[in-house]
């Protein structure tokens, strides 16, 4: 079977073709192509358009389409696999995406044709619950602000919080989403000392309890905890689960942390609890536009840390990708029954 990797600037081609070395002994060939970008910003770009419209909303480059006409198996990144590229695949039986997302796959189109699709839960699992926790102590701590303060030349001691700032032992964090990524923040934060409580509609309790996870309805969470941090997939159901309401029921002393998805808060509503001080804080690292610009009403805040949509960007979640992908795809080629990140399982019934 020929497999044709994808690179980009994030996962070159180098580390797909590293990665999959294990399929070689299962008679897999490895190939890959580089998709061509400036730089980050027109990828940042290009993944907007996706995230807005889809798939299909971005042109393939004809040399990618190309390269990966004869390809049995197509490993990509952030490259889409729109229609017109699987329709110009003559042989196509696999497709392997390289992140847990799947919007840059036509995932409607692969489906009818009963091609199975691959994806990468928790690549990023460690990247984004260590940043999640750096990001709790940052903005209860003012770690953030002080740096930036001290940048400029200011020597600030007193902050919004100043009378309320906390220790972490003893606290109560509640965690909106038990996949991977809350599973891990759980079990980093239990060296805390934290009470953890846990709100998943879908979540295994009896995995919840190993991880020292108490399971409670959503505003028992929003108004027990002193950091709420939401680690939710996006979907239709959940958009703006975070209104004003949900603020509402959180202590004053309290701080939300959104290293997820920015639909899962209402931006203007958080924008409301935090200038009003009806919540202590917040650690924001994804925004509904991207970049936010300096005028964007969360941005212009002093009781709140952001960053710019990098709380999974470690060189390791990047670079191991690969392998964890190529870990589970092998089962294909041995026992089925151990796959556990097919998209669409009925393709290989």
């Amino acid at each position: 079977m020929k497999l044709i990797g994808i690179g980009d600037l994030f996962i070159p081609s180098e580390c797909i073709e590293e990665g999959f070395q294990e399929l070689t002994q299962h008679g897999v060939s490895i190939e890959t192509v580089e998709w061509q970008l400036k730089d980050f910003d027109e990828l940042q770009g290009i993944n907007l358009k996706i995230e807005q419209g889809g798939s299909d909303a971005v042109e393939v480059p004809e040399y990618i389409i190309d390269k990966v006409k004869d390809a049995e198996i197509i490993i990509t990144h952030f490259c889409p696999i729109t229609k017109k590229l699987i329709d110009s695949c003559s042989s196509l039986k696999i497709i392997g995406v390289l992140r847990s997302g799947y919007e840059n796959i036509n995932l409607t189109y692969v489906k009818e044709k009963n091609i199975p699709v691959f994806n990468t839960p928790g690549r990023n699992a460690e990247a984004v619950s260590d940043f999640t926790i750096g990001m709790m102590i940052s903005e209860c701590r003012n770690i953030a602000k002080g740096h930036h303060a001290l940048k400029k030349g200011k020597w600030i001691r007193t902050y919004p919080n100043y009378e309320t700032i906390p220790d972490l032992v003893n606290r109560t964090v509640g965690l909106i989403g038990l996949g991977e990524i809350g599973l891990k923040v759980a079990k980093k934060l239990s060296g805390f000392d934290m009470k953890v409580l846990g709100y998943d509609p879908y979540a295994n309790y009896e995995i919840a309890k190993e991880y020292g996870i108490d399971m409670v309805e959503l505003d028992e969470v929003l108004k027990l905890s002193d950091f709420v941090s939401i680690h939710a997939r996006l979907t239709e159901e959940n958009h703006k689960m975070i209104r004003a309401r949900e603020l509402s029921l959180m202590k004053p002393t309290a701080y939300l942390i959104n290293t997820a998805r920015a639909g899962l808060v209402d931006e203007y509503a958080l924008y409301e609890a935090l200038k009003s001080k009806s919540i202590a804080g917040a650690g924001i690292d994804v925004f509904e536009k991207e970049p936010p610009g300096k005028d964007h009403p969360l941005v212009t805040l002093d009781n709140i840390t952001i960053t710019p949509h990098m709380a999974g960007g470690s060189k390791d979640a990047f670079f191991n990708s690969p392998k964890k992908l190529a870990g589970d795809m092998k089962n294909l080629f041995g026992d089925k029954t151990k796959i556990r990140f097919l998209l669409n399982p009925e393709s290989i019934a």
